[in-house]
């Protein structure tokens, strides 16, 4: 058996920097379950001893933690698992054109990691920075196909159940482990909510933004209180200030970068904090969480005046609330996500125990 495997419950958490939110709440809920959590940096050397490398995102470049794992004697391998939290190119494209980009992308992707003299031709360096700002997403698909293809991907998990699916069908093994909340993330403070709605993230893309600015004149328009938290206009919030934030907010709304994204990280954080979700039409990415039981959906064309009648309707709006509390807080919380990976990693523990 491999010597790291006699410490399966080590499991050391890859992280872009000491602030990291996602890495702290991770091992938080890995810690709750029983397992010994550690950090490490992307880049650096990989802890000694751990049974299990636990990376997320990806933030930066993945292939990193895979290749040092590669690099490494089999009987010294800790298991390998990612999360991912990142979405796909757009679904519609055909399975053979999105594979065929992706495996370029990554094809670029290791050339440019090579750093030879390829890397200063003009057309290779003008190929770079398409990668680098159009083409990430096909790049982390062709990644991840082509880590699970030399054997360094033991366990892929992704928040969405469309992408999950997504990836099973063409042959990546995928464990669906949503977004939910989690004790860092929400706390009843009892503060007023005097906050009509709140927006809080980047602005992203074009679409969002257009979205955004009309929502926000339609209800302004009607005497309402939007508070926007987008990097630009005011701050972005994070961690206590966005509990506090949150708290005060009777309406949190939702709008995807795209039309097939997965917003559920948004979702997740406002539902825990009894701050009600308003969002345009999205995918079931999330299957458990329904329109009209645990948030408010409604057309874009309609979104402002469903924020209105939310808002004049506060019996209706604090039965959904409670809905959205009670699932994200047990059956959709994170802690729930970190079971079902966790158990697949037990899985291959077993499996490579036996050999």
């Amino acid at each position: 058996m491999p010597e790291s495997l006699n410490k399966p419950n080590m499991v050391a958490i890859a992280r872009g920097n000491e602030r990291d939110g996602i890495a702290r709440v991770i091992a938080d809920e890995l810690t709750a379950l029983g397992y010994h959590a550690v950090y490490f940096q992307i880049g650096s050397p990989l802890p000694e001893n751990a049974g299990v490398i636990f990376s997320f995102g990806p933030y930066g470049k993945f292939l990193t933690v895979p290749r040092q794992l590669a690099a490494m004697p089999s009987h010294l391998r800790p298991i390998f698992v990612h999360w991912n939290t990142e979405g796909i190119p757009d679904p519609r494209i055909p399975w053979y054109l999105m594979s065929l980009i992706s495996r370029l992308s990554t094809w670029l992707g290791r050339v440019q990691d090579s750093r030879n003299g390829t890397a200063n031709i003009p057309g290779i360096k003008r190929l770079f920075s398409l990668l680098e700002h159009r083409m990430t997403r096909f790049r982390y698909v062709g990644e991840y196909y082509y880590a699970h293809n030399l054997g360094w991907l033991d366990i892929f998990a992704d928040t969405s159940a469309i992408y999950a699916n997504f990836h099973n069908r063409h042959g990546l093994p995928t464990v669906f482990a949503p977004w939910g909340a989690t004790l860092r993330w929400y706390e009843d403070l009892g503060l007023e909510r005097d906050i009509d709605v709140l927006w809080m993230g980047k602005r992203g893309t074009r679409r969002r933004s257009h979205i955004l600015d009309r929502v926000r004149r339609e209800i302004e328009a009607h005497g309402v209180r939007m508070h926007v938290a987008d990097g630009q206009e005011n701050p972005f919030i994070f961690d206590y200030e966005r509990t506090c934030y949150l708290n005060r907010s009777k309406i949190t709304l939702n709008i995807t970068r795209t039309w097939y994204d997965d917003n559920y990280s948004r979702i997740a954080l406002a539902a825990s904090n009894r701050s009600l979700i308003v969002s345009e039409p999205v995918l079931p990415h999330c299957p458990a969480f329904k329109a009209g039981d645990n948030y408010a959906s409604a057309p874009i064309e309609t979104l402002a005046e469903t924020i209105l009648y939310y808002l004049e309707n506060e019996n209706e709006r604090l039965r959904i609330i409670n809905n959205a509390y009670r699932l994200v807080t047990n059956e959709l919380s994170l802690q729930e996500s970190m079971k079902k990976i966790m158990g697949a990693v037990d899985q291959v523990h077993r499996s490579i125990s036996s050999e």
